[in-house]
């Protein structure tokens, strides 16, 4: 084998192992560290949310790597599978540059924060790390 095949296998071989890397790596973050379903184009959602509306919508605040946040994913995740027909959810990674607008648009301080709105009115929210109260907030109750 000459030198330019060994060459071009080894690149090729690299170019391989970086790509599974990169998948196994995407994996890993999305259902270890974060495992939230975030929402892509969570900013145009909460501004398209109208005043006149009888929606309901939920806000979900959370941070990858957060203990708290941990502890009540498998809560609200389940949550949202069984409501996901009747109520509108907006799940925010705050550490994404957009959400900055939101945090303080909302109040929120501390995550997980959980934020029901009917139309752009919220009518509840919890920054609570008890899972019945979190799950009564994403539920829309």
């Amino acid at each position: 084998m000459n030198k330019l095949k060994k060459w071009g296998i080894a690149v090729f071989s690299l170019a391989v192992i970086a790509i599974l890397t990169a998948i196994g790596g995407t994996y890993y973050y999305n259902t270890e560290v974060n495992g939230y379903p975030d929402t892509k184009n969570f900013a145009d959602k909460i501004d398209q949310l109208d005043g006149s509306s009888k929606q309901k919508t939920v806000l979900i605040f959370h941070k990858p790597g957060c203990p708290d946040c941990k502890k009540a994913r498998r809560t609200i995740k389940k949550t949202i599978k069984t409501h996901q027909k009747t109520i509108d959810y907006v799940v925010i990674n705050v550490k994404k540059s957009d959400a900055q607008a939101y945090l303080a648009k909302y109040g929120v301080t501390q995550v997980p924060t959980v934020i029901a709105l009917k139309g752009n009115q919220v009518i509840d929210s919890t920054s609570s790390n008890n899972n019945k109260t979190i799950a009564k907030v994403v539920a829309g109750d």
